[in-house]
């Protein structure tokens, strides 16, 4: 039972408390490579593999495993499109996050006072959760293209997955770019 359930029947936000809210509030800030580096593995594991085994057991192993992983890659555009799409609804659920992570994406500063109070604090957070993304999905790329190479010895998966860490770095770069403009700008 939910220790906030009378608030909740009033109609007051849920006071996230504990690890369980900083999930979720990180799951409801957090851009897109981020999102993405924490699912892929995950989701390659538990859904992409077994799929492809209902589909083809002939298959070994190893270019199992590299054609989950790719089949999961799609999750970094559909996570992207769908925070871009989903954008009024998020503004209602968590205003000052929405707030936040519009200045990210504008580089503008919030007008709200308690927002560019928080703006500092949070793109400091927002520049060490893009490099921690960044270093593992480069880290998982790195060890698919190993692993197309030298125990699959396919090529094409080896070039999908530079290109998968291509564009990761880039939007990283993105990123981080935004964020450094964005302190500059802020008092």
């Amino acid at each position: 039972m939910d220790v906030d359930n009378e608030e909740r029947r009033a109609g007051a936000p849920a006071v996230a408390s504990g690890r369980r809210g900083r999930w979720k509030r990180f799951f409801e800030r957090a851009p897109g490579l981020q999102l993405m580096a924490v699912y892929w593995v995950p989701m390659t594991v538990l859904i992409g593999l077994p799929v492809r085994w209902l589909f083809d057991r002939q298959e070994s192993l190893d270019e199992a495993v590299l054609g989950a992983a790719l089949n999961a890659v799609s999750i970094g555009p559909a996570l992207y499109l769908s925070r871009r799409m989903a954008g009024q609804q998020n503004a209602r659920r968590d205003p000052e996050g929405y707030a936040l992570r519009e200045a990210m994406r504008t580089g503008t500063v919030p007008e709200d006072d308690a927002v560019r109070a928080d703006l500092p604090g949070y793109l400091a957070g927002q520049r060490r959760a893009t490099w921690a993304a960044l270093l593992s999905i480069l880290g998982i790329s790195l060890g698919l293209i190993l692993l197309a190479l030298v125990a699959a010895d396919n090529e094409g998966f080896a070039v999908l997955f530079g290109v998968v860490a291509a564009v990761s770095v880039a939007v990283a770069a993105r990123t981080l770019t935004r964020i450094r403009r964005l302190e500059t700008r802020a008092p």
